[in-house]
């Protein structure tokens, strides 16, 4: 039984009621096996390096742990830099006296580093006018900066275009195959690409104007000579950099100009060439090695030594993202595969050059083996009729349903579904870490016992200690000294998905609905475990 009383707004009370409540005896449960948590994620999320600031000692009561050694993976402690809001105010205070009193320029102060912020921003790190604005001035005695005053930004002016181009182009990712807003893998900066050669002849460009576009236009007879300003001249320059084939006509229209006054800049800045430069030379190397990740080459003319190709010095395929020539004789020119007679195409090593370069099918360039094709869901329903090719499972996301749940050892992984020889069953993901990194968190993990890091290529590792989903509970199991004979039912594989390299958990045969997934983790893995515990 439970009393109740209920009170007015003045204070004194105005009812009182019982309620009988209903007591249910529960079983007692038993609390869940501890295990290692982590942030969940679906893709790969690119760290590189982990700060070199040391933001805690790990298991700081831990004897066992060798924590002086561990810290000399670090430059610093994160708690001996000093944080000063106030010097922040003066030096802002510093720098408008400067500026105001003594009629110096912001950029000449910042250059001169008297103040001990940088004033005006850099890539990557914001400057102390931008860090201003997202702060509230302190009210002191000294300070005489007006409360509407707004210190200069660092975006670029209004009439420079190609700064503005620059940094617009900087928001889209630079692998043209990803389509994520704000990619976690890709974090590179995007360029712009650099200025393109004229391949038609003005003359000939000219002949192409049947008639005039305008009053204005090139073709009425013009006296008058035009006056650009230099904000002027730079825009048409950068137009002309990003698309010189154009007749004076449309330039006109991006440039807000004249056509006439469009035409005799561009024969003063640029005139007319006797000859084109077309030839293409010739690649000697056609057979290629095996396949490293490299970033898209990025250069005019040919892909050789002389314009130091990122991908010709590391002897590697051109990608679909490089900036190359379409035409270019190092591109990959992806399979030919037709559908099998079961249904299913790039399946064979032998017969699908995707496949034995270790590499999924391109939905651009893999044209027959339909890969391109996407899973379709109605009503909950998922219709496969039109996937045909079997190499494209990363890149499609047919991934199978699972459960994470106590195993035999611990925590395991469990199938909610049946699953063929060869499908795929999940993406191990996590975040791709340098050497450097994987030798600083490989101490916790030897300490601990537990280590979740995959070697992905020569320059990265993919780590999900941090972050992950559910592959990283998956257990193992290998050969034993008594027997040769194993239990694991699947299998790592890494795959080039669209010029990167992703981890895929594939079926080594058929496995029932409720299977716990078990795999052979190598090795090398348990040579490293015995290493650990020895030193």
């Amino acid at each position: 039984m439970v009393t109740v009383t209920s009170y007015s707004e003045d204070g004194p009370s105005r009812s009182t009621s019982t309620i009988s409540l209903q007591v249910v005896h529960a079983e007692l449960l038993e609390p869940h096996k501890p295990y290692e948590y982590c942030s969940p994620i679906s893709r790969n999320i690119f760290r590189g390096d982990d700060d070199d600031m040391m933001a805690f000692i790990p298991f700081a009561d831990d004897s066992t742990f060798d924590h002086l050694d561990h810290t000399l993976c670090y430059g610093s402690f994160a708690w001996q830099d000093d944080y000063d809001p106030d010097l922040e105010v003066i030096s802002l205070e510093a720098a408008y006296r400067l500026h105001t009193v003594h009629s110096l320029l912001y950029q000449d102060i910042d250059s001169t580093g008297v103040i001990p912020f940088k004033l005006f921003s850099t890539p990557g790190k914001p400057g102390l006018f931008t860090l201003s604005r997202r702060r509230d001035l302190l009210k002191w005695k000294g300070a005489t900066i007006p409360c509407s005053y707004s210190f200069p930004s660092s975006l670029p002016p209004h009439s420079i275009l190609q700064r503005r181009l620059e940094r617009t182009h900087a928001l889209f990712c630079p692998n043209l195959n990803c389509i994520e807003p704000m990619c976690p893998v890709h974090v590179e900066m995007n360029p712009m690409p650099p200025p393109r050669k004229a391949t038609i002849l003005l003359s000939e460009l000219l002949k192409r104007v049947e008639r005039p576009c305008e009053a204005a236009c090139f073709l009425q007879t013009r006296t008058l000579l035009p006056q650009w300003s230099e904000d002027d001249l730079n825009s048409f320059k950068t137009v002309l950099n990003i698309e010189p084939d154009m007749i004076p006509c449309e330039h006109a229209e991006l440039c807000f100009k004249p056509c006439y006054e469009v035409l005799y800049y561009r024969k003063l800045l640029y005139p007319d060439f006797d000859e084109l430069q077309t030839r293409r030379l010739n690649i000697s190397d056609a057979v290629l090695d095996a396949f490293h990740r490299n970033e898209p080459c990025y250069h005019s003319g040919p892909c050789d030594v002389s314009s130091k190709c990122l991908c010709f010095e590391n002897k590697t395929n051109c990608q679909r993202n490089c900036r190359c020539p379409a035409k270019c004789a190092r591109r990959w020119k992806g399979c030919r595969c037709a559908k099998a007679r079961d249904g299913m195409s790039c399946v064979n090593v032998k017969r699908c050059p995707c496949v034995d370069a270790r590499r999924e099918c391109d939905p651009e360039l893999c044209v027959k083996c339909g890969c391109r094709y996407v899973i379709l869901t109605i009503f909950y329903v998922a219709i496969r009729a039109l996937i045909t090719c079997g190499n494209s499972q990363i890149q499609q996301g047919h991934f199978k349903e699972l459960e994470v749940k106590e195993s035999h050892w611990g925590v395991g992984v469990f199938l909610l579904e049946p699953v063929k020889q060869g499908e795929l069953i999940v993406e191990y993901v996590g975040e791709l870490i340098y050497e450097m990194t994987f030798d600083s968190r490989g101490e916790v993990a030897d300490h601990v016992g537990r280590s979740y890091v995959f070697s992905l290529n020569k320059t990265l590792s993919l780590d999900s200690s941090r972050a992950g989903n559910a592959s990283r509970f998956i257990n193992h199991s290998g050969a034993t000294d008594a027997s040769s004979e194993t239990q694991c039912n699947c299998r790592a594989f890494v795959r080039l998905v669209n010029g990167e390299h992703r981890i895929g958990i594939f079926a080594i045969k058929n496995i029932d609905r409720g299977t716990e997934i078990l795999i052979d983790y190598g090795p090398v893995f348990f040579t490293e475990q015995k290493h650990a515990e020895t030193s």
